[in-house]
């Protein structure tokens, strides 16, 4: 089945050159499903709650504010925003722990857009890690984008958010399998409540970010914040897409991320 979709992938690029060679027009999908929340004001406290952006030592707000000229006449309609480079749906730059590491507009666009594999795992407990005997559930093979899907839900008042993270053995399983890119739906890969543990006692970084290294030092993305994957459920012939902003000089920028069914 992963070697039939990788075939259809490769027919479609080889349709869409001949076709647009010959000026005709190339071939839609049949659908296109929204991988990305709406960045409104309050989505980053909606998504994590107060704990996380406690930890992470801000408000969490998305503020826009218009560019107001000296002159009210020559006001051109436009504004300033502000807001995390990690809000809503987001890609993870190695730049964020390796030093010379890729920012967001350096990551390949090859490692951005390609075949999926979902890997629903909405049935997991939430409170134990993901292992390895948990995605080989699923066939996953090299250059598959793997979606993860664990059905993540935003914590209430003050609780920390509550999901099952990645094991270290099972990112280090996946860099092996050679995957284009890494893509959830969950906020972050490791727990908040264990990184601000880690944190807190002094744990070297490379103890600290065990499960993004060995993705990273594989130049294989990571993805966070998904929404709307139950849409795709059971859907045979998927491909992601979802291109960052191509910030020069961040460790993250939020992305617009599609499934394109065929």
């Amino acid at each position: 089945m992963r070697t039939d979709l990788r075939r259809l992938a490769v027919a479609l690029f080889t349709a869409c050159v001949l076709i647009s060679c010959r000026g005709g027009e190339a071939p839609l999908p049949r659908r296109i499903v929204d991988l990305s929340p709406p960045l409104t004001p309050d989505l980053d406290l909606r998504r994590l709650g107060s704990r996380a952006l406690h930890f992470l030592g801000t408000e969490g707000r998305i503020l826009t504010s218009p560019v107001l000229p000296s002159r009210a006449e020559l006001a051109y309609g436009i504004s300033t925003i502000a807001l995390l480079s990690h809000s809503g749906s987001h890609v993870d730059a190695p730049a964020r722990l390796l030093r010379g590491g890729d920012h967001p507009a350096q990551i390949s666009l090859d490692r951005l857009v390609g075949p999926a594999c979902l890997v629903d795992l909405r049935w997991h407990d939430r409170h134990t890690e993901l292992q390895i005997s948990d995605l080989e559930l699923t066939h996953i093979s090299a250059g598959d984008v793997v979606l993860l899907f664990l059905g993540y839900e935003p914590p209430f008042g003050d609780k920390w958010p509550q999901y099952a993270p990645l094991s270290r053995q099972a990112a280090e399983w996946l860099a092996a399998k050679r995957i284009r890119a890494l893509a959830t739906d969950i906020p972050t890969i490791v727990s908040y409540e264990t990184l601000e543990a880690r944190l807190r006692n002094h744990q070297p970084p490379e103890e600290a970010w065990a499960e993004y290294l060995p993705l990273m030092q594989a130049q294989i993305p990571i993805i966070s914040g998904l929404v709307n994957l139950d849409a795709i459920v059971g859907e045979q012939h998927i491909v992601f897409a979802g291109l960052p902003l191509p910030l020069s000089d961040a460790t993250g920028a939020p992305l617009r991320a599609v499934a394109l069914i065929y």
